[in-house]
């Protein structure tokens, strides 16, 4: 598995990945309004890393560098807890000194997976369904 800077080739298998993923994980959502489109819109101006094997896409995650802030950090479906998202976040600790991010409350696991990752909660805000951490990670 290689991790790589984003490029145009990797643009339809992110779309179908992040829309994929989506649909699948965000079950307190209405997935149905979920489009490829919203790859292009929701990563705009961030900088983005791939998970590529082979000619395959596993995952990708996107940083708002002004900030140091995951924006998204998604891996495919069908290879989750195979090193990908990782991988990811590894790379990413190598070019941030300081990142945070949201995660759901809702999404024990992704919580669990950031905390396994060296993240700590440095606050919660309730806001029903949309209850969030914001998680951050120091080196």
């Amino acid at each position: 598995m290689e991790i790589e800077k984003y490029h145009r080739d990797y643009l339809p298998a992110l779309r179908q990945l992040y829309l994929d993923s989506r649909s699948a994980t965000f079950t307190w959502q209405d997935t149905t309004v979920f489009e490829l489109s919203d790859f292009e819109r929701d990563t705009d101006g961030e900088q983005i890393w791939a998970a590529v094997e082979g000619s395959e896409v596993l995952g990708f995650i996107s940083i708002w560098e002004p900030d140091g802030f995951i924006h998204h950090l998604f891996v495919s479906p069908h290879k989750l807890r195979h090193g990908a998202g990782s991988r990811l976040l590894n790379l990413s600790k190598q070019h941030y000194s300081t990142l945070s991010l949201k995660c759901l409350v809702a999404d024990e696991n992704a919580t669990d997976f950031y905390h396994s990752n060296g993240f700590v909660i440095a606050s919660t805000y309730d806001d029903g369904l949309d209850s969030y951490h914001l998680m951050t990670f120091s080196s």
